[in-house]
């Protein structure tokens, strides 16, 4: 049975939208669109996956990849429980996966079910797999209580998904039965079992005292920072081999312990450019270049810096082949000293701007020096010196201050969330950047509708333009009587 980094899928679940064997077309179609639905959960849930807070158990409890039929011998072997610092992995972990079974089971209970299908029914075969997710739950925090090592958790995994798809296996055969009396008492036996091994697992796990005490983890920024993606329907682009995407998500300042506020959303602005970058611009996993909470000396590594403006990017682009896309998600501000734009690393001194960001303008140099078809920079931030967090020009007052503009070179396109002296806004729950939610939604086909489109199966920037000051303006306006306009530049100047 497959799995998602320790979360069970529920594929084999949603075959019990049927009950029988019908082969009727419209059948087969809500179950394969329901099957869609649930890779996307899943490829959302395995981009959260990536973030470095999970580095120290990745290989420990098989974080990536597909389950086997039996863990491999390391894992089975593995008589150690876990250290402090992967204990705060775990807890990491254990956060990601709540938030990723609470999107499961929320689909789960209100998945689309064929004509004539018993919702009730539908929902007890599905009550397999959701309290299977829920006992997976329970042997994570054991692991992260020290109650188990890691070879006894991999093998109790192990067997809870292969008691779970055997009874859901049970059920499913049950139900097919004609004879109703046999159907129903057939089936009651499958759950039965289940839950029966089910408060075994639980009772078990109770009445073992924790070998290695317990770390009190500090708040994970998966608990403090927003992780989940938005979920669109973008028009299938086809495959772009040797087009490149850079993909930065900076939101977690308070984990370097400078006087910088988070930015709330930027994680799961991130991974929702990448699903765009993915589904819509076909560019492949390989070719994406993702940094979550990047320090100044990585976005160096990647872009290049002001004496050598070779970075990493430089040397995958395929010359007049190549287009490049690249997103920044989190802070923007000024330098007090030459009220030029930078970029915020999250190990920036937010009273040394000019010394400790990334220009703005050298990144608009190094990418105009690339050899490549076309290049797009899309920034989700501002250069004010406000968010909606708070202020970030160390001890100063929260004023809003004007950055100096910055040349566009001619091969760079720049889509920018917010005026040089207007604050990028958030959605009201803080789950995303006000701006990256219309950009996506825009790029996704909304942008080509009338009355901002002419509906011809693409979205020009001057499309897009009017679409987003019709939504983002209005919309900061409305929520927070602020001022937010987003901002499309195409390049003029020539590249030094």
């Amino acid at each position: 049975m497959r799995r998602l980094s320790g979360i069970l899928l529920v594929s084999l679940a949603l075959s019990a939208t049927a009950m029988a064997a019908d082969e009727r077309p419209e059948v087969r179609q809500v179950q394969a669109d329901n099957r869609d639905t649930v890779d996307r959960i899943m490829f959302e849930c395995g981009t959260s996956y990536k973030t470095a807070e999970l580095d120290p158990i990745r290989d420990k409890v098989n974080l990536s990849g597909r389950e086997q039929a039996a863990p491999p011998a390391h894992m089975l072997a593995d008589a150690t429980y876990p250290t402090p610092g992967e204990a705060r992995a775990i807890a990491a972990w254990s956060a990601l996966r709540e938030s990723c079974v609470k999107k499961v089971s929320t689909f789960l209970d209100n998945v689309p079910l064929p004509a004539n299908t018993n919702r009730e029914t539908a929902s007890w075969g599905h009550s397999f797999f959701v309290r299977g997710m829920t006992a997976t739950g329970e042997l994570v925090a054991a692991l992260g209580q020290g109650r188990l090592t890691y070879g006894e958790f991999a093998r109790r995994r192990a067997e809870l998904i292969a008691e779970v798809d055997a009874d859901h296996r049970r059920w499913r055969d049950a139900m097919r039965l004609m004879d109703t009396s046999r159907r129903i008492q057939e089936a009651e036996q499958a759950d039965r079992r289940l839950k029966s091994y089910l408060q075994d697992m639980t009772a078990s796990l109770g009445s073992r005292p924790p070998v290695a005490a317990p770390v009190p983890p500090s708040a994970p920024a998966s608990t403090r920072l927003a992780e989940a993606p938005l979920v669109l329907d973008f028009p299938k682009g086809r495959e772009r081999p040797d087009d490149i995407a850079v993909i930065i998500g900076n939101g977690d300042y308070t984990r370097q312990g400078r006087d910088i506020p988070d930015v709330r959303p930027a994680h799961a602005d991130a991974a929702s450019i990448r699903l765009y970058v993915s589904q819509a611009l076909g560019i492949s996993d390989g070719n994406i270049i993702l940094l979550r909470d990047a320090t100044a000396a990585q976005m160096a590594q990647v872009f290049g810096s002001r004496d050598n403006y070779r970075g990493q990017l430089f040397d995958w682009v395929k010359p007049g082949r190549s287009r490049v896309f690249v997103y920044y998600a989190g802070h923007g501000a000024p330098s007090l000293d030459s009220g030029g734009p930078y970029l915020v690393p999250t190990d920036a001194d937010s009273g040394r701007i000019g010394l400790s960001g990334y220009p703005l303008a050298q990144l608009y140099d190094n990418l105009g020096r690339l050899p490549a078809e076309s290049v797009t920079l899309v920034l989700e931030a501002c250069f004010s010196g406000q968010s909606p967090a708070g202020s970030l020009v160390g001890k100063a007052s929260p004023i809003l201050l004007e950055s100096k503009a910055t040349t566009v070179p001619a091969n760079l396109t720049v889509i920018s969330a917010a005026g040089g002296n207007q604050i990028a806004n958030w959605e009201q729950d803080e789950t995303h950047g006000l701006f990256t939610v219309y950009f996506l939604k825009g790029m996704s086909g909304e942008a080509d509708k009338a009355p901002f489109g002419n509906g011809d199966g693409s979205v020009t920037l001057d499309e897009l333009d009017r679409y987003l000051g019709e939504t983002v303006t209005y919309l900061a306006r409305r929520y927070y009587g602020r001022d937010q306009t987003a901002q499309i530049a195409r390049g003029t100047a020539k590249a030094k």
